[in-house]
């Protein structure tokens, strides 16, 4: 039977960087709320996982649509002008 992550030994580490105020303030704030630091962080590595992957948009198909919605714009634009001169 697999383990469940909080039964998984805890053994990698993540290096994030910032400056002495952020981490002062962050500290502060999360030992104000009673938590960990190392708590905070995992919760929102978990929270961002749990979100949908976002698909990179596809901009030659986006090209082509508004390039035939340009034509359809045009055709439509026309009809209108010949009723208007009719």
């Amino acid at each position: 039977m697999p383990k469940k992550p909080s039964e998984e030994k805890l053994n990698t580490q993540i290096i994030v960087r910032v400056d002495d105020q952020t981490k002062k303030d962050f500290m502060n704030r999360v030992q104000t709320e009673g938590k960990s630091a190392s708590e905070v962080i995992k919760a929102f590595i978990h929270s961002y996982l749990a979100q949908e992957s976002r698909e990179t948009p596809d901009l030659l198909r986006m090209q082509s649509e508004l390039e035939n919605l340009k034509h359809e714009f045009s055709q439509f634009q026309n009809e209108v002008m010949g009723k208007l001169i009719a």
